[in-house]
């Protein structure tokens, strides 16, 4: 009789394992915004417009690492036309941490590329930005509302 009861123990706490393994998983909010992030800087690359224009909210603003007191705050139109007219090449994306608050999410990571020559790396090579994006779900999908960008201290 013992050695019954062993036995259904045995069986019932595998069976229970393996369904706790299998069952399904939900993607992490790192996850997801991740591919996000990932996602609209690969349309940039691709210069994929109908992405990017899906992506920016229409109030996107960007404070970004180029950007001058005299002129801080660049628009959505602003960013797109030279989204679209220079290139860009794919970024890798690290997450550094995601503050989400119901349909909103502020997204803090590091986009790093090898550029080619540009305005702010005359030379070409590799540039890190670090960004903080604010995202909102609207009618199930999410857009990004603001991006503020900047290059990291070099020590």
């Amino acid at each position: 009789m013992t050695k019954v009861f062993l036995a259904a123990l045995l069986t019932l706490g595998s069976s229970q394992a393996i369904s706790q393994s299998a069952a399904p998983t939900t993607p992490s909010a790192e996850d997801h915004f991740h591919q996000l992030e990932l996602a609209w800087m690969n349309a940039l690359a691709d210069k994929d417009a109908q992405a990017l224009e899906a992506t920016l909210a229409p109030e996107f603003s960007i404070i970004g690492a180029t950007s001058t007191l005299e002129d801080a705050v660049g628009t959505r139109e602003g960013w797109l036309s030279v989204g679209l007219k220079r290139p860009f090449p794919r970024h890798d994306v690290k997450i550094l941490g995601v503050t989400a608050i119901g349909d909103t999410a502020v997204v803090q990571a590091v986009l790093s590329a090898t550029y080619p020559p540009s305005p702010f790396v005359p030379e070409g090579g590799p540039v890190s930005f670090l960004v903080t994006d604010t995202w909102l779900k609207r009618d199930g999908k999410w857009q990004v509302v603001t991006r503020h960008a900047s290059f990291p201290h070099q020590p």
